[in-house]
């Protein structure tokens, strides 16, 4: 029993945090708030830095981009997988902000 304690305890400390799948910088930023959209968990703090955890929908970054500024609003920064969006990109991403 206490050898099966032990590999438990170790298998659980060995565990990688969670993986930040997504972040978005928001232009104007506003209230913490924290939704679940397109399949990511979004927490965005009063700065506007945003981050999400998940698997999110399999869709191209790009077209990511232009449904989080629909829903969020216009960002200075988008990046998924460590790879964050160019300024031409997010150019392109951000006509889709609210009006």
């Amino acid at each position: 029993m206490l050898l099966m304690t032990l590999i438990a305890a170790t298998m659980a400390a060995a565990q990688p945090a969670p993986v930040l799948d997504a972040r978005a910088t928001l232009v104007a930023p506003g209230e913490a708030r924290t939704t679940v959209f397109d399949g990511r968990n979004w927490t965005c703090g009063p700065d506007g830095a945003c981050v999400a955890r998940g698997p999110g929908a399999s869709q191209p970054p790009l077209r990511e981009c232009r449904r989080f500024v629909a829903r969020f609003g216009a960002v200075a920064r988008y990046e998924r997988d460590g790879a964050a969006l160019s300024e031409a990109q997010l150019t392109q991403c951000n006509t889709a902000a609210v009006r």
